[in-house]
């Protein structure tokens, strides 16, 4: 019978697990993945036992063959038969996965989440794992009668018999016919269904945009969640581990000739599964391009120090629009990259902005315009008087800028591999120059922070530092400090304990460097130099 109103049913447990088994009740792929806890397995068998109620669950029974899951709780499912309409489990996929976890379990790893026993002395579910009690009933020996019988037979000589045959079957009794309210909706399309699925909230944590979207853009041979997980492989395999699901739905949308906005991502759902299925191709391409551009030309060698997550949304949306860029588009990218990071442009997006910053992208990767415009100016006192702190984006910027600068190592004398720089956040690789706890206003802001990799420095004598520099390396000791932002007249200022001056000159020659890498002049701050006086070009005895 084909219906759309919700049909209330009442079902005992051991019906609604025997249907996941036999494939009458399938799991679609589209559903989040099974996360519930130990706690949260004892806890629902413990109201079960009690008489608790455990809430409904919601069936949809429909005609539409979706590719459903094959492994429900370490247990193989059969979704081979030809039965339709079937029922697609749309809420409840935890409770119901743990009940066929713990009821069907293979007894093959005692450290399963799925080996639980019920002690009959102490009536409470435990986790066994290795120990062994006559005391402690399977629950995988519950529904099979001679399973039961045989369990119980154990107890014939023990001395509690009588209470352990009592509670077995008081257990047994409990979840055996412990009865489920059952709700099924039917013969309703995905789109139909995809609001509701998107309204489910049992679990007291509201659906993303990429749960519903797994729902919305089921096409049958077209899975969301293989499409992300193949993207995600290999970023991982490039060593960006924290690109997020909700990050790469926004760049396959976009990849899909659409922008990249909650409601652009909704027009996913009337997409067709080659359109998908090509727009997750084309991002998966865009996504290696953008970071081996990240890696070569930004010397980023993981996500965790990109400033801001839409830069590398940008990157992937031009790579897969111009994966073969010219040098020119290349050196624009970087002065982009740059400018975007320092003057903290993607500090306040909001939906307009996205769009106007998708458009740019792809009329630069297009060839329509020949480089990227940014109007928001640099503020450089804002940069390097910040606190340094690397959960702020101001800060993992300041990071990757001293990286960038290849810095030589202060105690051997050698540059420092690119690909060992900034591999992971550890605060231990940053420095104060001065002493934090110091009176000087710039103490705790990242012009005082200077890079090295050796944790004998952690507790900094700068000056000591220097000296052993200039013994140890008295050819090359300023090319040493200049790496790290610091020339002769820093170290003056040091010597004198005049730690504002210090702090000033550092900041221009931070500021020689973002114009470098910026290509502009639109620096707002108290710099006392003109970058374009003599006084400021390269000394070749730094070099």
């Amino acid at each position: 019978m084909k219906y759309k109103d919700p049909k209330p049913d009442i079902q005992r447990i051991e019906e609604i697990v025997t249907g996941v088994i036999v494939g009458d009740i399938r799991l679609p792929k589209f559903q989040r993945p099974f996360v519930w806890k130990r706690k949260e397995v004892i806890k629902l068998l413990d109201s079960i036992y009690n008489g608790y109620p455990i809430g409904s669950i919601l069936l949809w029974q429909s005609s539409e063959q979706l590719v459903s899951e094959r492994n429900i709780a370490e247990l193989i499912i059969n979704v081979e038969t030809d039965f339709y309409p079937t029922n697609y489990l749309l809420d409840g996929q935890q409770r119901v996965s743990s009940l066929c976890g713990t009821l069907f379990w293979d007894g093959k790893n005692s450290r399963s989440l799925w080996n639980v026993a019920f002690d009959l002395e102490k009536e409470r579910f435990i986790y066994p794992k290795d120990e062994f009690k006559i005391e402690y009933f399977p629950l995988n020996k519950l529904l099979n009668t001679s399973d039961f019988i045989s369990q119980c037979s154990a107890f014939e000589a023990h001395p509690k018999k009588e209470k352990f045959y009592k509670n077995a079957e008081k257990l047994l009794r409990s979840i055996k016919d412990y009865k489920i309210a059952v709700v099924k909706i039917g013969e309703m399309t995905i789109n139909e269904v995809a609001p509701i699925f998107e309204r489910i909230n049992s679990t007291g944590r509201k659906l993303t945009i990429v749960d519903l979207m797994r729902a919305a853009t089921w096409k049958g041979d077209f899975d969301l969640n293989d499409a992300l997980e193949q993207i995600k492989r290999e970023c991982q395999k490039r060593n960006y581990f924290e690109i997020s699901d909700n990050h790469i739905l926004r760049n396959i949308s976009a990849c899909a000739g659409l922008g990249i906005n909650r409601e652009n991502i909704d027009r996913l759902r009337s997409e067709t599964s080659e359109n998908l299925k090509l727009a997750s191709e084309k991002c998966t391409s865009g996504y290696i391009n953008a970071i081996e551009f990240l890696h070569n030309e930004i010397f980023l060698p993981t996500a965790a120090y990109l400033p801001y997550s839409l830069q590398l949304t940008f990157l992937v949306e031009f790579f897969n629009l111009q994966p073969r860029p010219s040098e020119g588009q290349i050196l624009k990218l970087k002065q982009w990259f740059w400018k975007t990071s320092i003057s903290r442009h993607f500090g306040t997006s909001n939906t307009g902005q996205n769009a106007r910053d998708l458009e740019l992208i792809r009329n630069f990767a297009l060839l329509k315009i020949d480089e990227i415009p940014i109007e928001k100016e640099i503020s450089i006192d804002r940069f390097v008087n910040d606190d340094f702190r690397l959960n702020l984006a101001n800060s993992k910027t300041f990071a990757l800028l001293l990286a960038n600068r290849k810095p030589i190592d202060l105690i051997e004398g050698i540059i420092y591999e690119s690909n060992t720089l900034l591999s992971s956040v550890d605060k231990n690789q940053f420095h104060y120059i001065i002493d934090k706890e110091s009176n000087s206003k710039n103490s705790r802001s990242c012009v005082n922070i200077l890079f090295s990799s050796r944790t004998e420095t952690k507790e900094l004598n700068f000056l000591q530092i220097v000296s052993d520099i200039k013994k140890a390396h008295s050819n090359n000791f300023l090319s040493i400090l200049k790496s790290h932002f610091i020339d002769e007249k820093c170290i003056e200022h040091l010597e004198n304990s005049d730690y504002d001056s210090f702090f000033n000159q550092r900041k221009q020659l931070i500021a020689e460097e973002i114009i470098d890498l910026t290509g502009t002049t639109k620096i707002r701050g108290e710099i006392d130099y003109d970058p374009y006086s003599t006084d400021n070009e390269s000394d070749d005895s730094f070099e």
